[in-house]
């Protein structure tokens, strides 16, 4: 009876720590938060799709060096390239993520990264953003600090008054950030 539990409790151990290990590894898994649409390399001139490439190379769970050799063509020679990867949060809402060459891609941020169960649907985005338009595509780091200082916003004016007006003074500074972030936004789409 105690050979035969040894048995079945190093069996358990086989099929459970594995499975542990796995969700936690940081790029295995399922869990990164945006399902990736479209995968573009090179500059705003002369790119490549290279969806496929890429799904290809994320099969493999490492990160990935970017570079010419990573896809295989140098779609603009003698300029620097940048792979942009478009991809969906849970909301439907399109993001643009850019990696310029030399950089590395670890597929954390993206669901179904080494699985490959992206890509599949159809793009019809320009190199700036999707068909649509929008900031979130088009300027993803200026929509993200538009983001955190919104939520900044919001937490100063939840906190508590007695701070002797300093409360006060960031929650006006944070709004002028925000003016200076949306006028920059504005100025980049018209120029």
């Amino acid at each position: 009876m105690l050979n035969r539990n040894m048995h079945l409790a190093g069996l358990a151990l086989l099929i459970v720590v594995p499975t542990l290990l796995w969700a936690q590894y940081p790029g295995g898994g399922d869990s990164g938060q945006y399902t990736i649409v479209s995968a573009q390399y090179g500059t705003a001139e002369h790119h490549v799709d290279v969806t496929a490439k890429l799904k290809e190379l994320a099969r493999q769970d490492r990160p990935i060096r970017m570079g010419n050799g990573t896809f295989g063509v140098d779609p603009d020679p003698g300029h620097v390239k940048t792979l942009r990867i478009y991809a969906r949060d849970p909301r439907g809402e399109e993001r643009m993520f850019e990696y310029r060459e030399n950089s590395v891609v670890d597929g954390r941020e993206f669901r179904g990264w080494n699985t490959g169960q992206w890509g599949n649907e159809p793009w019809h985005g320009r190199w700036e953003g999707n068909e649509r338009g929008g900031h979130n595509v088009q300027q993803p780091e200026m929509t993200a600090a538009l983001d955190h200082l919104q939520q900044a916003a919001q937490n100063l004016q939840s906190a508590a008054h007695n701070k002797g007006g300093h409360r006060a003074k960031a929650l006006e500074l944070v709004e002028q950030a925000m003016r200076e972030v949306q006028a920059g936004i504005q100025y980049d789409d018209t120029h």
